[in-house]
């Protein structure tokens, strides 16, 4: 998995889907419609509204189509037709917010928004972007040139964006990339929770 773990305000989280919305090659995957635990989701060329703390899914369309999962070994899962005209999924409960794709892998981008964090009074969350990549390369589904190159455009728009943090963390291996709003807060006294 490749994660680009961030802290980010609702200000800030904006610029960010700005940018997403100006990129011609990727679309949100929205809920269109629900009933219980059936849900309708649609593919949309952008948000225009404030985006809420949630999980989020970002298809690239340039890398292949998207399936709903049989969720069965023994049955394979169905190509959606037509994304933008949308599609029904069953699932197990009734709280999603983005469809669940199993093993359409490499898959979707997935974004989650957190802004309000839990570990202390009025801290600010860990949000991220999160994809696999080429993790199930091995069993012949590498990620597809186009949705690589995407996702290292991202990740560049986020450093470019953002002040790169080291994670609290005794390895040093690992990196946040804080907002410039979070940033100010965090200046200021603000938590940055280090979990989701």
């Amino acid at each position: 998995m490749s994660w680009l773990i961030m802290h980010a305000t609702a200000q800030d989280i904006a610029v960010v889907r700005d940018w997403i919305n100006d990129c011609p090659d990727v679309a949100w995957i929205v809920k269109a419609a629900q009933s219980e635990r059936t849900y309708t989701w649609q593919a949309v060329p952008r948000l225009d509204e404030s985006l809420a703390e949630q999980q989020y899914a970002i298809w690239h369309t340039q890398s292949g189509p998207l399936n709903i999962p049989s969720g069965r070994a023994d049955t394979p899962d169905i190509p959606v037709s037509d994304p933008f005209q949308g599609w029904i999924q069953t699932l197990d409960h009734s709280s999603a917010t983005a469809p669940w794709f199993g093993d359409n892998l490499p898959g979707p981008y997935s974004f989650q928004f957190r802004g309000s964090g839990k570990e202390q009074p009025n801290s600010l969350g860990r949000s991220e972007f999160y994809w696999a990549l080429d993790r199930f390369k091995s069993i012949g589904k590498p990620a597809a040139p186009e949705a690589k190159r995407w996702w290292q455009r991202l990740r560049r728009f986020i450093e470019q964006s953002s002040v790169k943090m080291p994670w609290p963390d005794p390895s040093g291996r690992y990196n946040r990339f804080v907002f410039p709003e979070a940033l100010q807060q965090h200046h200021a006294g603000r938590h940055l929770d280090i979990n989701p």
